[in-house]
């Protein structure tokens, strides 16, 4: 370890308070973003109203087809997904830096990149995970399937893990709408309908094949299954929670080295014009 005159010990130190502290402003910005963009009202009655009706509607399709069993799979499924759902908005609203001018001088600093942006949509993470919390908690009652809230621990544990793994995939993503912010819109929905159909939230995950391997690295399909575990009276499966935060890691990971890498690469190009 280096003296305290310019030494690496001191380098160390500040550049570790510096991405604290772009960290803390990155929460706090992020959540003064969600204010402007929600008030109770219109978050109750506008966003969670939607989500809710979204998820009424799919657990609808196993009333129509008059089995028990399909409605409860389809109901808790979907409300869970929410986690998910919610945290890719962090895909969209990361162009939102690059429009505002702020990714040039957060490239300049002495914070990590991955750190601030992550910190600064977190605010898409809590969301998620509260939607679906709800969603989870009136859904599966409104069709007659009630979730016991003596499983409230393990379910707020997986669905935030779930909600962890998806942010971070939607951060590796958010490295693409940096690029061409045009295509947002098509990775956000890209990532949804991939959830939809390969993570175990409308039909059992596959055995075997391409469909099984794309599961496996997904958020969503390990945690999923544990949740419907504990629903069904087996308890907390931990392997199932563990490999869900392994895929969040992984993603995580990979959100990291991407936006670190492709930032700097653009601004040795220049190429970090608004826009």
């Amino acid at each position: 370890m280096w003296d305290n005159h310019g030494g690496r010990g001191s380098r160390v130190s500040w550049r570790g308070s510096a991405t604290l502290c772009a960290a803390g402003y990155g929460v706090l910005t992020g959540w003064r973003d969600y204010r402007a963009m929600f008030t109770w009202q219109s978050w109750l009655f506008g966003w969670l109203a939607r989500l809710l009706c979204q998820v009424l509607f799919f657990s609808s399709l196993g009333v129509l087809l008059g089995s028990e069993s399909a409605r409860a799979y389809l109901a808790v499924g979907h409300a869970a997904a929410l986690a998910a759902l919610g945290a890719f908005g962090v895909v969209s609203s990361t162009v939102g830096e690059r429009r505002s001018g702020t990714l040039a001088f957060l490239l300049v600093s002495d914070s990590n990149v991955y750190v601030a942006l992550a910190a600064r949509g977190a605010y898409w993470l809590v969301d998620g995970v509260v939607t679906a919390a709800i969603a989870l908690a009136l859904v599966p009652l409104a069709v007659g399937v009630p979730v016991s809230g003596a499983y409230a621990g393990p379910i707020l544990l997986l669905l935030a893990t779930m909600g962890l793994a998806a942010y971070q995939l939607g951060l590796a993503l958010a490295t693409l709408s940096l690029r061409w912010p045009e295509a947002r819109t098509y990775l956000s929905a890209g990532a949804t309908i991939a959830l939809l159909l390969f993570a175990g939230v409308n039909r059992p995950v596959a055995d075997s094949g391409l469909p099984a391997a794309v599961a496996h690295v997904l958020p969503v399909t390990h945690g999923l299954s544990a949740l419907r575990g504990v629903l069904s009276g087996d308890g907390l499966h931990w392997g199932g929670l563990l490999a869900e935060a392994c895929v969040a890691l992984g993603w995580g990971a990979v959100a990291y080295l991407s936006l670190n890498r492709s930032l700097r690469h653009a601004a040795r190009r220049g190429s970090l014009a608004v826009g």
